[in-house]
Parts: C-alpha cells; sequence; structure tokens
C-alpha cells in the first residue's frame, strides 16, 4: 500500500490532533528563552537554572496528574484543562520578577502544561488501530518537530523586542490547542473511578515485565537524546568551531525527521517493532562514539546523521509499542509512568553527564553507547518476557 493510502486511513480526529500539536508547538516561544528572560530581569546565571530546573521538575507530577487524569476525565478534557490552565500559568510568569516567584510558577507552569501530553498519546492508542499506530505516532512526530523548527527562530525575532511577546503568543497557542480539544477531539476511553487510580495502574505495571523493560530502555535513551543538547553544545565549542554551525548541525536533526521519519514509518510497517527498536537504540548511543575519531565539523555532521537515524528507527515504534502493552483502560496512566522514566533520565543526563564531560570528557561517549546497548538488550529481552504476558495488557 502506498503511503498516500496508508495516511489516508487515518481518521479525521487524528487529523484535527495533529494540526492542533503543530500549532501548540510552533508556539512555544518561552521555553528556550525562559533563562535569558529571568537574568534580563536581574536575577542571576545560577537562579534561572533553578528555574530552569523547576520547569523540567514539574514534569513529574505532570505524569502522575496527566496520566490519571487522561484515564478518569477522558483524553481531550484533560488536554483542554491542561492547557487552558497553563496559558494562565504562563501569563502569570509573565509578570513575575523575583527569582523564587519564578521557580515556583516555572514548577506549577511545566506540571500543568505537560499535564495533557498522556491524553494525546493515550487518545492516538484509542483512535488509530494497533497496525496503523507507528505511522501515526510518526505523523504526530512530524507535527511536533516542523513546530519546533520554525517557532523559534520567529521566538528569536520576537525577543529582541520584547519578552512580554513569547508569552502571550505562547499562551495563545496553548489556548487554541486547549479549544480545539474541548470542541473537536473526542473524549476517548474513559475509566470509572474505582478503577482509575495509580494503586490498581501499578498492580498490572508491577507484573508486566515488558512494560518495565521497556521503562529501563527510557531511561537509557532520554539519558542519550538529553546529550544533544546540553554535551554536543559544549563539546562543539570546546573544539574551537563557530557557534553559529552548531544551530545548523542541531537543526539536521529536525529537517531529517521531517522529510523522512514518515516515509520511513510507512515502508516499516512490517518490520519486526523490537528488532528495529534496538536499532534505533544502538545508532542512538554509538553515535557519540564519532567523537572519539574526530572533533572537526564532519564529524559533528556525522554523528547528527547517525543519531537522527537511530531516532526514526526508535521513537514512533517505542510509542506504538508501549501502546500495545497497556490495557485499555488504564492507557493514559502508562503513558504517563513511561514519563517517569523520561524525567528521570534527563535529569540524570543533565547532572551526572554534564558532570563527567567537566572531569572525563572521553569517558562520556562510551557510557552514551553501552547505554544504547542496554536498551536495545532490554527491547530484545521482552521475546522471552512476552510469553508469560496472558494477565498484563489488552
Amino acid at each position: 500500500m502506498s503511503l498516500a493510502a496508508q495516511l489516508r486511513l487515518l481518521p479525521k480526529p487524528f487529523w484535527i490532533l495533529v494540526g492542533a500539536t503543530f500549532v501548540n508547538r510552533f508556539g512555544v516561544f518561552v521555553v528556550p528563552f525562559l533563562a535569558l528572560f529571568i537574568t534580563r530581569n536581574g536575577n542571576t546565571v545560577t537562579q534561572a537554572g533553578w528555574a530552569v530546573a523547576a520547569y523540567s521538575l514539574g514534569g513529574f507530577g505532570a505524569s502522575f496528574l496527566g496520566g490519571w487524569l487522561a484515564d478518569r476525565l477522558g483524553r481531550n478534557v484533560t488536554m483542554a484543562v491542561a492547557s487552558l490552565a497553563g496559558a494562565a500559568c504562563m501569563m502569570a510568569m509573565s509578570q513575575a520578577v523575583d527569582w523564587r516567584t519564578l521557580v515556583g510558577l516555572a514548577f506549577l507552569t511545566g506540571m500543568i502544561s505537560d499535564a495533557g501530553h498522556p491524553a494525546g498519546s493515550a487518545l492516538v492508542q484509542d483512535l488509530v488501530p494497533p497496525e496503523g499506530r507507528v505511522l501515526a505516532f510518526a505523523v504526530q512526530r512530524f507535527a511536533i518537530n516542523l513546530g519546533w523548527s520554525l517557532g523559534p527562530a520567529m521566538a528569536g525575532f520576537l525577543a529582541e523586542r520584547s519578552f512580554f511577546w513569547l508569552f502571550v503568543i505562547d499562551a495563545a497557542t496553548s489556548a487554541f490547542f486547549g479549544v480545539v480539544a474541548w470542541r473537536f477531539l473526542p473524549r476517548g476511553q474513559r475509566t470509572p473511578m474505582a478503577q482509575a487510580g495509580w494503586g490498581h495502574a501499578w498492580q498490572s505495571i508491577r507484573r508486566n515485565r515488558p512494560f518495565l523493560a521497556l521503562f529501563g530502555a527510557c531511561i537509557c535513551t532520554a539519558w542519550i537524546f538529553r546529550q544533544t543538547n546540553t554535551s554536543f553544545p559544549l563539546h562543539f565549542e570546546h573544539q574551537g568551531l563557530p557557534m553559529r554551525y552548531c544551530g545548523l548541525v542541531l537543526a539536521l536533526n529536525g529537517v531529517m525527521i521531517c522529510l523522512f521519519e514518515v516515509p520511513l514509518a510507512a515502508g516499516m510497517q512490517r518490520w519486526p517493532v523490537r528488532g528495529v527498536l534496538a536499532i534505533g537504540y544502538i545508532l542512538m548511543g554509538a553515535s557519540f562514539l564519532v567523537f572519539l575519531v574526530s572533533g572537526a565539523l564532519w564529524g559533528f555532521v556525522a554523528m547528527m546523521v547517525i543519531f537522527t537515524m537511530g531516532e526514526m528507527s526508535a521513537f514512533s515504534r517505542q510509542q506504538a509499542y508501549s501502546a500495545s502493552l497497556a490495557p485499555d483502560d488504564m492507557r493514559g496512566r502508562y503513558v504517563g509512568f513511561l514519563g517517569f522514566a523520561w524525567c528521570t533520565g534527563n535529569l540524570a543526563s543533565a547532572a551526572l553527564g554534564l558532570r563527567l564531560y567537566e572531569h572525563h570528557p572521553e569517558l562520556l561517549w562510551p557510557v552514551n553507547a553501552v547505554l544504547g546497548l542496554v536498551a536495545a538488550g532490554l527491547i530484545l529481552s521482552t521475546h522471552f518476557l512476552e510469553r508469560r504476558r496472558p494477565q498484563w495488557a489488552g
């Protein structure tokens, strides 16, 4: 079946979600410039760092809250409430000056704004049958990456004139997404109150060994992924290369995803999901080994090409594979639980990875490669674990 034919099979509500997601991600103006906004208000770099960290920590709360709300209230209600409340928090943050107030608001904004993500992923699972989910998640990632690629460029121009307009447009696009979710998206699967708690979900998750293996793999890949915006630009600068090229190399990731991931997902629909996942994880981790060979510009380009090939192989399949392991009435909480893995890996990578780079940079690249192998091993081990799966997932 051709790519166009496969895309036509995706339901109309899914395309509404994709379009609204693009607008919402295009409008993520504040996060890339949050530290600069805080320091411009007379706060120190360290104080700005606390606020940025607080925003990231909000992701833990978002995973817990958003996963529960998605299953209990429904997908569209959760996305609408999170987006509209997040817009209000964003505007409140635009008026704050003291760093302590900004830390609190940043945490609240990160938690509330991201609380809609589990509902969005769960809604894709509700709308798209299993055989079409890899392609569906690839299309959704296309919208996200296209928005991320275009939005910050406009945000940079606005930041030169007024930071306030960054907050206004960020809040407006969030509110737009909330209204679209409320009016035009279905509520999706809902779970009765008695079964909607995290206690019931944990009883299922702790017995679901393939899902726990995926959880461990996600921690490893979150560490690896985080290195692209922590150690990567630092290493680029330390090699004496012009920083204007760093942004171009990083942008190569989004360009490749927008051009190639959807066709690849369609062409590889029948490939074994676990095998492609494992290859993707290995490529992501091993890509950093290029830095042991070369610190020239071509080395950074080669690293990013290999890394992006791994990312395109892994991430849409990772979401589809996770969906296959989740019971129908726990999809939101399963997505939220995987969010804990990403938050854990991101925080560990930002703190421990940068510390390792500071003292022994030559060791960080093999560590990333080993973590890619560990993630691949965990996923391949599920071939044996799933033989005992009957009570784990629907």
